[in-house]
Order: structure tokens, then C-alpha cells, then sequence
């Protein structure tokens, strides 16, 4: 039997490129699985693209950050597919600005749709979960959670905030049999990251001692593995998944003689 067979997912920032991943490899081990994007538009690219490898999916537009769309939202689920077992929540922004260049807008943004979307949605699919005495979650955080780079001040502190906030819910709701986890990437060869080319693509793969940027594959195997049975007493994890990238330290010039 397939791992997630029967199984209601839902998978938030379902428009983008691992939104597409995700939604793929749980409909393709068996999960009924709704793909979540702020734009219906993204939504339904996923599915219609999914449909031509012969998977499918329901699209739904929600704000992550909205209180009373994702609680309408996730009571719809529940109504119409009777329960909510995973939830992979993916949805987030990365706006690049230096600290004294951005605003507070634009910083509030960030946290509004990365933090504030993390907790809300978090919280939205635990009230049913925790009726259920089962389910699980996995939030996309981020290496930059733990490692800051410049430029990013706003979207390396969203990502802190996912990554503690997925250890608080891990304590809360374990006691109730759902479990939560978080995946920390770094950088990951979307379409948008496979533009990249030239001196700064080197420079970062330079700086990950697997000497190159993760496959799409990559996380989404991750993700089906810690919503599985098989990850059944993993709850409150951090999985860096960064080919070695937040354990590197200095690398020493070597010149030959």
C-alpha cells in the first residue's frame, strides 16, 4: 500500500516550483492532496500540470496570514474530505533588502506571510488534528534560520520564528499524537534558481561542501518522510537539508608549491 493512501494533504504555496514537488510526490504515493496559493491561478497550474502526469489535486486560494480565510478554508477540507492528516506548509516570501534600505512595510510583510502564516495555518489544521489523536506537519523553514546572510535580515528572522514556533507546536501537540517538524533547505535548484548562472552561482556552491544546490526531489522525499509512519517518533526535528552547507566552517587557500 502507498504511504499516504486515502490521506487528506494539504500543501500551502502549492502555485510555486516545490509546491508543484510536494503536491506531486504525496498524489503520487497515494495522498488526496488540495494545493494552497495565495494566487488560484498558481494553484491550478500545479494541478493542471500534475493532471498531465496523471495525478491529481484540488486547487484553493488562501491568504496563509488571513485568520478567518485559512479557518474557512481548512473547515471546507474537513467538510468535504472528512478529515486533515498532513499539512505541509510551504507558503513564504524572500524580499532582498539591506536593514537600512528596507522598510517596515516590507519587513512586516515578510513575517506577516512567513511567521504570522506559519502560526496561523499551524494552528488552523492542530484544531482538527488534535481531535483526530493523530496527524502531522511540516513547515518549510529555512538554513537562514539559523545561519543569517546579509541582505536578508527580514526573511533570515521569519524563518528563526518557523523554526521555533514548529518546536513549541511539537511540545504542545505531541501529547495529542500530531506531530510537527521542520525541513531547513538551502538553496534549491527550481526554475527560478536554475536561471543562476556565472561568478555568484560558483561563489555559493563554493560554500556548500556537496558542491552543488539540492534537487526538488530532494525535500519533497524529505517532507514525505517525516509526515510518514515511518517518522513516528520524530516530532520537534530540524532536518537541515544544505549538502553540509550549516556545517561548514572556514575552508583554508591551498596553493601548490
Amino acid at each position: 500500500m502507498k504511504r499516504f493512501q486515502g490521506k487528506v494533504v494539504v500543501v500551502t504555496g502549492g502555485g510555486g516550483g516545490m509546491g508543484l514537488e510536494f503536491c506531486s510526490a504525496f498524489a503520487r504515493e497515494g495522498g488526496r492532496v488540495i494545493a494552497v496559493d495565495w494566487a488560484e491561478s498558481a494553484a491550478r497550474a500545479t494541478c493542471e500540470q500534475m493532471a498531465r502526469s496523471g495525478l491529481e489535486a484540488e486547487p484553493i486560494a488562501m491568504d496563509v496570514a488571513d485568520e478567518s480565510a485559512v479557518a474557512s478554508a481548512f473547515g471546507r477540507i474537513v467538510r468535504d474530505y472528512g478529515s486533515l492528516d498532513v499539512l505541509v506548509h510551504g507558503a513564504g516570501v524572500r524580499p532582498v533588502a539591506g536593514i537600512l534600505e528596507q522598510s517596515l512595510a516590507e519587513f512586516e510583510s515578510c513575517m506577516r506571510v512567513n511567521s504570522t502564516g506559519t502560526f496561523i495555518c499551524g494552528r488552523e489544521a492542530a484544531r482538527y488534528m488534535v481531535l483526530q489523536r493523530r496527524g502531522a506537519i511540516v513547515n518549510i523553514a529555512s538554513v537562514n534560520g539559523r545561519k543569517a546572510v546579509t541582505t536578508m535580515a527580514a526573511y533570515c528572522a521569519s524563518k528563526a520564528a518557523v523554526i521555533s514556533l514548529t518546536q513549541t507546536m511539537a511540545c504542545e501537540w505531541g501529547p495529542h499524537g500530531v506531530r510537527v517538524n521542520a525541513i531547513l533547505p538551502a538553496q534549491v535548484e527550481t526554475p527560478m534558481i536554475a536561471e543562476q548562472v556565472g561568478p555568484e552561482r560558483t561563489r555559493r556552491e563554493e560554500r556548500i561542501p556537496l558542491g552543488r544546490y539540492g534537487k526538488p526531489s530532494e525535500i519533497a522525499a524529505a517532507a514525505l518522510f517525516l509526515a510518514s509512519d515511518e517518522a513516528s517518533f520524530v516530532n520537534g526535528h530540524e532536518m537541515a537539508l544544505d549538502g553540509g552547507y550549516l556545517a561548514f566552517g572556514f575552508r583554508p587557500q591551498v596553493t601548490a608549491k
